[in-house]
């Protein structure tokens, strides 16, 4: 995937980054229990508000950091409740600072007003993204079909496990709005996927049957009622990030052959200054 600023930006040095390529290629079963039993709070809703925020520093070893805030009316529980009833605001880790930089995280969702999502929410005001597995917790729900934060088709295994399938053709290239610039993500694929014979492309309908269904399986009524109530952030309450601190590299990386909702992921952090 690529990422560049519009032509009005582009006159300025050093405006275009590029992000390693994304083919186009499943989740190699998307552990769909993993994703319920990890997540605080599952619902469906329509992203309302984007505001943005820097870190406080409390302490002399804090750091000044930009965090969004995505806040959504919620049309549907699937698992848990906001304690804001029908709205929730999350907070995640990047966007516009105080001095012109943007900070995007590969893996961190970024987020419109208008995105009609599903969304597994785990560590809200803890984690750098609430959203669980980075960003394969996010489904984008249009009115017939269903893809992930990237964009690719959601089909169903008849074993129960989740594929992701080819890329919207639509959305090879979006045009997001982070602050007050707007920013080009180009996908760029190298090959096609064939969906197994055992698959099914989801449809909304179908999705939140799956979903309802999976929950279900895995928590009874009274459970599900006693849940405790997931925390909205509220953006003006203080919090502080601290300093980074070194980690030696593994010896030898973990191979991964499903994904491990709980592996540590490399994560890239970009500053872009205009």
């Amino acid at each position: 995937m690529k990422v560049k600023t519009l032509a009005a930006a582009i006159l300025t040095l050093g405006l275009a980054i590029a992000i390693p390529q994304t083919h186009a290629s499943h989740a190699d079963g998307t552990n769909t229990s993993d994703l319920v039993h990890k997540a605080d709070l599952i619902f469906e809703g329509k992203v309302v508000d984007v505001d943005y925020r820097t870190s406080d520093i409390l302490q002399a070893d804090d750091v000044a950091m930009p965090h969004t805030y995505v806040t959504y009316e919620i049309t549907r529980n699937f698992k848990g409740r906001s304690n804001q009833d029908k709205l929730i605001t999350l907070r995640f880790r990047g966007g516009p600072d105080d001095a012109g930089n943007t900070l995007i995280i590969p893996g961190v969702p970024l987020f419109q007003v208008g995105n009609q999502d599903i969304v597994f929410v785990r560590g809200n005001g803890v984690e750098i993204s609430p959203v669980v597995g980075g960003n394969f917790g996010r489904f984008r729900i249009s009115k017939d079909a269903v893809h992930s934060d990237a964009w690719q088709e959601i089909w169903l295994r008849s074993n129960g496990q989740l594929d992701q399938g080819n890329f919207n053709e639509d959305k090879k290239s979006v045009t997001l709005r982070i602050g007050i610039k707007e920013f080009t993500f180009e996908t760029e694929t190298k090959a096609e996927w064939t969906p197994p014979a055992d698959a099914t492309k989801l449809t909304p309908v179908q999705f939140r049957k799956f979903l309802s269904d999976s929950v279900n399986q895995h928590y009874t009524p009274q459970a599900l009622s006693s849940l405790k109530p997931v925390k909205s952030v509220q953006v003006h309450e203080k919090f502080a990030v601290g300093k980074a601190k070194p980690a030696a590299a593994p010896a030898v990386p973990p191979v991964l052959k499903k994904l491990d909702l709980e592996a540590p992921h490399h994560v890239e952090m970009t500053i872009r200054r205009d």
